[in-house]
């Protein structure tokens, strides 16, 4: 039995780097995983559709408040739907109410509650949903929006020259194809001693396409 418990013991001090690195990964994809399920109870809300005025869609400003979504995304939005204007809408289908306006919030209504009476279309699951009063044409638009996401987090594990690190990065999308990103190397050794130490970083301008 003492014979084991040696044996365990001088695995463990071989082998701890090989340890410390395996729980603090693990921590760092527990806390990952907390907060992705706090971005992911945020965006459910978020996805519900929203009825936007006409002169919400032509301020920058208060079309990102109103659907929750960055600046760029917004231009982006407002460039989409003035093309869209021009274009055959996906489909097409009637609704009966005392006026445009209650007829929009009945769209938004229904589009809430799954209404399979609905054009498949209308209820794609999307980052977010805009149920639009367009009073030029009297007639109710609905955006289906997939987001260009402005942030991105990265974590994971590494090896340089035999010595073990821990990769966090961070990226900025501030436009279409563009962003930049930042990395630094965490040593799992001085982690696991409760000190923050870096082994090395890059700072880096990225093009996406």
């Amino acid at each position: 039995m003492m014979w084991a418990f040696q044996t365990w013991k001088t695995v463990l001090k071989q082998n701890k780097w090989l340890i410390v690195l395996a729980a603090t990964f693990l921590l760092i994809c527990a806390m990952l995983f907390w907060l992705w399920q706090r971005i992911q109870q945020a965006e459910d809300k978020y996805r519900q559709a929203v009825v936007l005025q006409q002169e919400q869609l032509e301020q920058v400003q208060e079309l990102g408040k109103a659907l929750h979504i960055s600046q760029i995304n917004a231009k982006e939005l407002q460039a989409a739907y003035d093309e869209l204007k021009a274009k055959p809408p996906v489909a097409s289908f009637t609704v009966i109410a005392s006026s445009l306006e209650v007829a929009t919030e009945q769209v938004a209504e229904r589009i809430n509650k799954q209404d399979t009476t609905l054009p498949p279309a209308a209820l794609e699951k999307t980052d977010r949903t805009a149920v639009v009063k367009n009073d030029t044409d009297y007639k109710v638009d609905v955006l289906k929006i997939n987001l260009d996401k402005s942030w991105e987090f990265s974590a994971g594990v590494g090896s340089h020259r035999g010595d073990a690190y821990i990769p966090l990065g961070m990226q900025r999308n501030y436009a279409p194809h563009k962003a930049v990103a930042a990395e630094v190397h965490l040593v799992p050794e001085e982690l696991a001693s409760g000190k923050i130490k870096t082994s090395g970083w890059e700072v880096k301008h990225v093009w996406r396409f």
